[in-house]
């Protein structure tokens, strides 16, 4: 009976082999792993690890008969002796060897066993260890400066509790990460070119930062200091200075929580062209095909050398045309800005930026993608259980709201004030009352606004020497965006118009100022005093327009540079001129 269910066994068996060849699989040409680990619970169940690419398995009790299995486990009686191999029926491969022979002693366990979970519930089959690992991923991204509270959105002072309140939590290892732009957006951090939210990021644990294009507004000068001061590293796969990988910033970085090794790639997107050309002196972003090479060599480099069981892929890049709180599964055609191929076992869950929107996306290979908008208002959380014994692992994502990490219930931590302090000794002095705004500005007020503004600054700069014919150029106010009615500080201001761009006079063909600035074209505002159109002007003619230095290094937009204003005075302070001078946004 014995030797019929045997040769049944070896008919089913070589079925499952023709089975296996006429699936077109590439046959390996190295002969097969070593033999199985086997260990032996306290009930006297014998387990043993899958061997890659076995068929089935034979193992012998004592000196008994060899036992075909499909199965990875055997029950012993006390003081029986078992030894296990692997077996393929398969071209180029080998059988392996038998195990070292374990003996069952009812009641005991070796120390020093393996664990092993079979039927993958989480627990060792021999000791019933929780070999699962419980972990808590959370990325920000383009946060822009936001420390402190305002009337319209939370600063970082009840996340700041949130954050310490869940890694005093034991159940879970949390790793918290950015997806780039932390520092540029409001005066609490621009004033010192992003220090605050750095100190900050160091006192919160955040394990890395992927460098956004904001991050680069003020120049390589200030990342260096910045990436000194970090207690993470800056990351950015993609980008180089003549070149060269920049001292500032790194390709990834290791992370080990709970036995499971973590590797995070940095990556920004195809962002060059929002960097003001005066900052962008052989600065360069790989992208396409030569970043999706980058990353898959460093992830491959990841696992291999360093050990990694996870890829993590921050980028700073994102969907245009997504805005959802709940999964949504896309296709390649529709991730432009992200190569789905790296998705393909070289990366596991991806962190993104820059377009402020707010998803989960699932891609054609099923690994999550999520961005948490902008400005503070979401943060990306997933939640992955690792099984450390077979790998395997789900992920399970969300969005959190301010309702969730900002909630009244929490109360400030100290060290949001503390580090306040450091940096602004004297309290806020841009907290003052500049005036007050009668009516409600939209965001295309104040760019029109400044647009004028501009203009009747060169005039009195250097309109005795040159004729100016417009002011203006690319010009886009941040969040909150528009300025309410009612009192205006310095501090509401600085939030709308947080560039550093100088005023500058440049002279430009006439053709080109027509195509340019005098044809309809996105976030680009002029004013004129004489109320300038596109058939007044000479195709061929030279006019003097001022801008400010982003627009003229723009290259597309041909201006060449005459002259810059000396003065420090940016959009921003014109602007509260025009409120201080008692004329009120009218």
């Amino acid at each position: 009976m014995k030797r019929t269910r045997y040769i049944c066994f070896l008919l089913a068996a070589l079925l499952v082999c023709f089975a296996f060849a006429g699936c077109g699989r590439t046959k390996a040409d190295r002969p097969f792993a070593p033999a199985p680990l086997v260990s032996i619970g306290a009930d006297g169940t014998a387990v043993w690890e899958t061997v890659e690419g076995a068929l089935y398995y034979i193992y012998v009790i004592d000196d008994g008969e060899e036992v075909p299995t499909m199965e990875c486990r055997a029950q012993l009686a006390e003081g029986q002796t078992i030894r296990v191999k692997a077996v393929s029926g398969r071209e180029n491969f080998g059988d392996s060897r038998f195990s070292d022979p374990q003996t069952y002693h009812a009641g005991t366990i070796d120390p020093s066993h393996p664990h092993s979970d079979v039927n993958g519930d989480g627990l060792c089959d021999l000791c019933g260890t929780d070999v699962e690992a419980e972990l808590t991923f959370l990325a920000v991204n383009d946060l822009h400066g936001k420390f402190a509270d305002t009337s319209g959105q939370p600063g970082v002072d009840e996340f700041t509790t949130y954050l310490k309140e869940l890694y005093a939590d034991p159940a879970r290892e949390e790793i918290l990460l950015s997806s780039g732009d932390m520092w540029q957006g409001t005066v609490e951090s621009s004033t010192n070119r992003g220090a605050l939210m750095t100190e900050w990021m160091n006192e919160t644990g955040f394990v890395s930062m992927t460098l956004g294009n904001h991050e680069f507004d003020w120049g390589a000068d200030v990342l260096g200091p910045n990436s000194e001061l970090a207690e993470f590293p800056f990351l950015g796969i993609n980008v180089t200075v003549d070149g060269e990988t920049p001292s500032y910033c790194k390709a990834s970085v290791v992370v080990e929580r709970d036995g499971v090794r973590i590797g995070i790639i940095g990556a920004i997107g195809d962002c060059l062209s929002s960097i003001s050309g005066e900052f962008r002196d052989g600065l360069d972003f790989a992208t396409g095909n030569a970043l999706t090479n980058l990353v898959k060599a460093e992830s491959v480099r990841l696992r291999e050398d360093e050990g990694c069981d996870l890829i993590v892929y921050s980028i700073h890049d994102g969907g245009e045309n997504f805005s959802s709180s709940g999964v949504t599964s896309v296709t390649n055609a529709q991730m432009r800005y992200y190569d789905t191929a790296l998705s393909d076992g070289y990366v596991d869950l991806v962190f993104e930026a820059h377009t402020h929107k707010r998803y989960i996306l699932r891609d054609e290979h099923g690994v999550y993608h999520l961005q948490g908008g902008g400005e503070n208002k979401y943060v990306s959380g997933a939640d992955v259980a690792f099984n450390t014994v077979t790998k395997r692992y789900t992920v399970t994502p969300r969005l959190l709201g301010t309702g969730t990490y900002a909630k009244d219930s929490l109360e400030d931590d100290p060290i949001v004030e503390e580090l306040y302090g450091k940096y602004f000794p004297d309290n806020d002095p841009y907290e003052t009352v500049l005036g007050e705004n009668v009516n409600r500005w939209d965001s295309l007020d104040i760019a029109d606004k400044v647009a004028e503004l501009y203009y009747k600054k060169g005039v009195e700069v250097w309109g005795a020497e040159y004729e100016i014919a417009l002011g203006g150029g690319y010009l886009k106010t941040r969040s909150p965006y528009d300025l309410a009615k009612g009192d205006v500080t310095y501090a509401d201001l600085f939030s709308l118009l947080p560039f550093d761009n100088t005023i500058v006079l440049g002279k430009i063909k006439g053709e080109d100022l027509k195509s340019n600035f005098l044809s309809v074209k996105e976030n680009y505002h002029t004013y004129s005093a004489d109320h300038l159109y596109a058939s007044d002007v000479d195709d061929d003619g030279t006019y003097y327009i001022i801008v400010d230095s982003y627009t003229s290094t723009y290259a597309p937009n041909h201006i060449t540079e005459v002259a810059r204003l000396t003065e420090v005075i940016y959009a921003r302070d014109l602007v509260a001129a025009y409120v201080a001078d008692g004329r009120r946004g009218d």
